[in-house]
């Protein structure tokens, strides 16, 4: 079935691992917070102030960090991803910061960092009292008696990525970015970290998450996904490639995406999968001829998945297509 919010999944999947959240977290917030906090001991927390109907559609995280000396023992990191613009922000982290507070033993800092990376621009308020439109009178009889609070806002239209030392995160808002305006050169420079991510580090899992999300917010089609390789990657890169797609195939994770697109008018899975396997066997040998996309059609759903397994193995599109006894 289609995959529902894919922006927040891959936000979430990626500053789930303690070394990306430490990366991105000191590159964004302010430097006098940074210098005051231990980051060694930065640790992710249940994010158990989420309601359970939005739990599903959600990426907020909450992270703790130790205060050096003469600081605060401990203080919280609360993570909110959006990419549109949401006139309620500030009152929806209100409501987190209630129940983070209430949950506490101790009270301890909670600060708010909003990760945007909508097409619109984010406006320049970033207090909850800016979300009151109160005029400047009323500001002033009313503020004693409101709670008030700002929240950090990293906007990646405004950020410079290119310069940050981390080449995961470095990856991480590329693919973010190249989302919002997926032409095939924006692409193409994600491909190119990836590859060298590969080359340096071996970081297969960052990259598959990285791949996921751009077969699931893209709409290329196989022709331009294969132009993408030319000139060509590192064996590595095409071989995650081949991978990452054939493991969506047989999910079944795209074929919302593909359906009504195939030659025939082949209806629901069958569409799907007809037309992800054609993806996946062009990004491999090339173009398919008229034939190869009647055989491949025509096949029953059994067939087309072994098919979809031999891919990455096989030499040829003939050794796709043998006969196994």
């Amino acid at each position: 079935m289609p995959v529902h919010h894919p922006h927040d999944h891959f936000v979430r999947e990626f500053l789930s691992e303690p070394a990306h959240a430490r990366a991105f977290l000191r590159a964004v917030l302010p430097a006098p917070l940074i210098e005051a906090l231990d980051w060694s001991g930065l640790r992710s927390e249940a994010a158990t102030f989420i309601d359970e109907n939005l739990r599903q559609q959600s990426s907020d995280l909450l992270f703790s960090v130790p205060g050096l000396t003469g600081e605060p023992q401990q203080i919280y990191l609360l993570f909110e991803h959006k990419s549109a613009l949401d006139p309620r922000l500030a009152q929806q982290l209100l409501g987190y910061l209630a129940r983070i507070y209430a949950a506490q033993s101790q009270p301890a800092p909670v600060v708010s960092l909003v990760f945007y990376h909508g097409d619109a621009p984010h406006p320049a308020g970033r207090r909850f009292l800016d979300e009151l439109s109160l005029p400047p009178h009323s500001q002033t009889l009313y503020q004693p008696y409101i709670p008030d609070f700002g929240y950090v806002l990293f906007d990646l239209a405004r950020a410079t990525p290119h310069l940050w030392q981390s080449l995961a995160l470095r990856l991480f808002l590329a693919a973010l970015d190249s989302a919002r305006d997926p032409d095939p050169a924006r692409l193409a420079g994600v491909l190119r970290l990836a590859d060298q991510l590969l080359r340096e580090s071996s970081s297969t899992r960052i990259v598959h998450a990285v791949l996921v999300y751009l077969f699931q917010v893209t709409d290329l089609q196989p022709a331009q996904w294969q132009a993408l390789l030319n000139p060509p990657f590192s064996p590595d890169l095409e071989a995650t490639m081949i991978s990452t797609a054939q493991q969506l195939f047989e999910q079944g994770k795209l074929e919302g995406r593909v359906e009504g697109r195939v030659e025939g008018r082949v209806e629901g899975r069958t569409e799907g999968e007809t037309l992800f396997l054609e993806r996946l066997l062009q990004a491999r040998f090339g173009p398919l001829s008229t034939a190869d996309r009647q055989r491949i059609m025509m096949a029953s759903p059994e067939t087309r998945l072994s098919w979809g397994e031999r891919v990455l193995t096989a030499a040829t599109l003939a050794d796709v297509f043998a006969e196994t006894h």
